[in-house]
């Protein structure tokens, strides 16, 4: 199972990087943080459903294969991590020391993480 993952008290482009790399992998389910910023609540209230986005409770039990972290560089705490999980970090912001060190990155300093990966759906001509 692939699980796609963004920080606490997410913000447009930690949803919108959900939503980004969804697009990439259909059979990965883009999973809502805990605490998400209140308007960006309101907006997924009006308009949620038109994403496939699953609520953090509703994470399918079953073991993890790969998870991709967006707009964050921490991973979140999961049930179902195992030690040789693939786990690829999609981030906007500087390097930091949390990376683990077999996890694969593309970092790029720009101005949003949602950047990042419209230029990728952009590449493959999606």
């Amino acid at each position: 199972m692939h699980l796609i993952s963004t920080h606490e008290q997410a913000d447009f482009d930690a949803i919108a990087s959900l939503v980004g790399v969804k697009f990439l992998d259909p059979q990965g389910f883009a999973i809502l943080p805990r605490r998400i910023n209140r308007n960006v609540r309101a907006f997924l209230t009006l308009y949620g459903s038109d994403y496939d986005l699953v609520e953090f409770g509703d994470i399918p039990k079953d073991s993890i294969e790969r998870l991709t972290i967006v707009d964050t560089q921490t991973s979140p705490s999961i049930k179902g991590m195992r030690s040789d999980t693939e786990v690829h970090v999609i981030d906007h912001h500087p390097a930091s020391d949390s990376i683990g060190p077999h996890w694969s990155t593309h970092i790029e300093e720009v101005g949003a993480t949602a950047t990042l990966l419209t230029e990728e759906i952009q590449e493959r001509g999606l």
